[in-house]
């Protein structure tokens, strides 16, 4: 059957609308999704030494590195103190072209006493990350004995418990990763030092008792290096449950309780992260890939702008 010009005219602009609205939803035509995003951890400026540095200028730093977000956890009345609202934040994240990748979530999983609190405390954060377009939660495991991480710091000190604490913690993680699934979004395990969940054999445990289609795994490369793994080997194990990162270069042998002493920026420590990102090449991951920089022994400042460096121009090319 003939078509005169008009016809081919109209059903190739018709199908050219297709193309555009299907495979770009959400995006510019000029900007196709990315399967790596990188963030920053507004940790590295929040607790630099006390210096009080404010939210404004952490934001800024990362915008001028070209980041696509910010890990951004908010303590109680943080927003206030540095003079935002949500919205008024929102707005200055969106005109910095800016996006919010994770909140962070801990607790006494294993405790069935504070259960209701962890529950709406958590019905929070998907809240919170839903107000922000977000959908990542990274779940911090409860502490190891009593040691001083403020983050972790619970019990007397005796680890004989930790297998029965993982087991405790287990069933309730796959319904918070049920709730969380149900609302858009996703939980990722985070294996942490000073935890329960810290060494190879502690993370299989917990990878084994909990439901792979309700808990992923957001592994921190720092952590488990120092914890006695292998972030390479761990990642290839874990790999169909990766659905967020820390990464975090390390160096030395880590002495309980304090792991500052060992954090480097990017590419000054012992991490294999071109080996990490030739596996993340290898399975396709998408995702974001967050630098957690928990403290430095420069400015944020100048540690954003090494550890950029470093990904600019040896982690990039490896996979972009």
């Amino acid at each position: 059957m003939k078509m005169d010009r008009r016809q081919f005219v109209k059903q190739m602009a018709a199908a050219s609308a297709v193309i555009a609205g299907a495979g770009f939803a959400g995006y510019g035509c000029s900007e196709p999704p990315k399967n790596i995003r990188w963030s920053m951890g507004w940790i590295l400026w929040r607790d630099f030494r006390k210096a009080n540095i404010p939210l404004s200028e952490a934001v800024q730093n990362m915008s001028d590195l070209g980041l696509d977000g910010i890990e951004y956890t908010p303590r109680k009345d943080e927003l206030e103190k540095f003079g935002f609202t949500r919205e008024s934040f929102r707005d200055l994240l969106t005109e910095k072209k800016l996006t919010v990748a994770a909140n962070y979530f801990g607790g006494d999983f294993h405790d069935s006493e504070k259960r209701d609190d962890i529950l709406s405390a958590f019905k929070n954060t998907l809240e919170n990350l839903k107000f922000y377009g977000a959908k990542n939660v990274v779940i911090g495991p409860p502490g190891r004995g009593n040691w001083s991480d403020h983050l972790h710091a619970t019990g007397d000190g005796d680890e004989s418990d930790i297998p029965n604490k993982i087991r405790a913690m287990a069933p309730f993680l796959n319904e918070l990763g049920k709730i969380a699934q149900d609302a858009g979004m996703e939980i990722g395990l985070h294996p942490h030092l000073n935890t329960i969940v810290e060494n190879p054999a502690e993370i299989d445990m917990i990878m084994e008792l909990t439901d792979p289609r309700y808990v992923g795994m957001a592994p921190d490369t720092g952590h488990i290096d120092l914890g006695g793994g292998n972030s390479v080997e761990i990642i290839k194990k874990y790999s169909t449950r990766l659905c967020y990162f820390h990464l975090k270069d390390v160096s030395g042998t880590f002495e309980r309780p304090h792991f500052g002493p060992n954090l480097r920026e990017l590419g000054n420590g012992e991490v294999d992260f071109p080996g990490v990102m030739a596996v993340l090449k290898g399975i396709g991951y998408k995702g974001w890939l967050n630098v957690e920089q928990d403290n430095t022994q420069i400015t944020p400042s100048e540690s954003a702008t090494q550890s950029m460096e470093y990904i600019n121009t040896q982690l990039k090319p490896i996979y972009t």
